[in-house]
């Protein structure tokens, strides 16, 4: 009899003991629903740029199957380049996550490009192969801006075709090793566990918080770099202006950028922690630079004449955008996001 309760006793310790850990606060579930919905829209946009990519290397591989190259399928790779840089778009910016540590930072585009260092080297292996050399496998020859270059120019199915399937092949490589990065538990996944664990709010926010600047970073980048001035604008500085694809993309970056504050955990935390204010103003924000930013494709036409004022008026609604998210959010939350993005370039 005494055993049984001095072992009934024991189990009731035990249990105690096993019970102690605290159960999850309020604040603790809002944080985890943070880093999820950050980490599901990374994974969900590294999966559309592999689909891309993979789509742009089967296009390209028909196209220089066949005996002929038609018109259409000319524009069939186009497209599918289009999707892919679009889709590249999203991650440009990003920093200390997957990209950077598989040192695939520049794997996938090369820019700015003041010299064209992209034509330029892409002219030079177009001569090497065609004597027999082999089809690089990195550098800024394995870009899209490279085969933004070989698509644009006026070259023959033949010429092009002597590194087109190379470089798409090599993208489409650089795009799964992207993949299978962000759906490593071990990687990311585990860096923003133990944010959350060993920082709380102050890190697992500051890491959210400081992707999104960096993203606007780079789109604010892509804007004043051709922006220039009024009286000596450079749209050679944009980053797709062989393409005439420059405006699409900086649309593409922002409304990316937008889609990662709605749906990337960030505004749905705000609401929750009761920073309506806050909100209200960034949604505003978001919405204007929508707004003001001009239509078309091509960034060259809007750097001519009066045009040249408008894009003015949308510099000034991307300005506000960056004061709410990198000053005054911040500030809001009590965090510090540290230095420019794009300092240094």
């Amino acid at each position: 009899m005494k055993k049984s309760l001095v072992a009934l006793a024991l189990l009731a310790s035990l249990s105690a003991c096993q019970n102690s850990t605290p159960a999850p606060t309020l604040a603790d579930s809002q944080l985890q629903t943070l880093a999820d919905s950050h980490l599901a829209l990374m994974r969900q946009q590294a999966d559309q740029l592999a689909g891309e990519l993979n789509q742009l290397q089967q296009v390209s591989s028909t196209y220089c199957q066949a005996n002929a190259a038609t018109p259409s399928t000319v524009n069939e790779i186009k497209h599918a380049w289009r999707q892919s840089f679009a889709a590249w778009s999203a991650h440009q910016g990003q920093s200390g996550g997957p990209l950077d540590a598989n040192g695939l930072s520049f794997a996938f585009q090369f820019w700015p490009d003041k010299k064209d260092t992209v034509g330029k080297q892409v002219q030079r292996e177009l001569a090497a192969v065609a004597k027999g050399e082999p089809v690089p496998d990195r550098g800024v020859v394995t870009t899209l801006n490279a085969v933004e270059y070989l698509l644009i120019s006026d070259l023959s199915q033949q010429q092009r075709c002597l590194l087109l399937p190379g470089i798409t092949a090599q993208l489409a490589n650089n795009s799964q090793q992207l993949q299978t990065a962000w759906q490593d538990a071990n990687g990311y996944q585990q860096q923003l566990t133990q944010m959350q664990q060993q920082g709380g709010a102050t890190v697992l926010l500051t890491e959210v918080l400081g992707q999104l600047a960096h993203r606007f970073d780079r789109i604010e980048k892509k804007l004043v770099l051709p922006l220039n001035t009024a009286s000596n604008p450079r749209p050679l500085f944009a980053e797709a202006w062989r393409s005439q694809q420059s405006l699409h993309f900086l649309r593409t970056s922002l409304n990316a950028l937008a889609q990662e504050y709605h749906q990337g955990g960030m505004r749905a935390y705000l609401l929750s922690t009761e920073h309506q204010p806050q909100v209200l103003a960034l949604d505003e924000a978001f919405s204007e630079a929508q707004t003001r930013l001009p239509a078309g494709d091509s960034l060259a036409e809007w750097l001519k004449g009066d045009n040249y004022a408008q894009l003015l008026r949308f510099k000034l609604s991307l300005d506000q955008l960056g004061y709410q998210l990198k000053q005054a959010l911040p500030r809001d939350l009590g965090i510090s996001l540290g230095f420019n993005a794009t300092d240094g370039d």
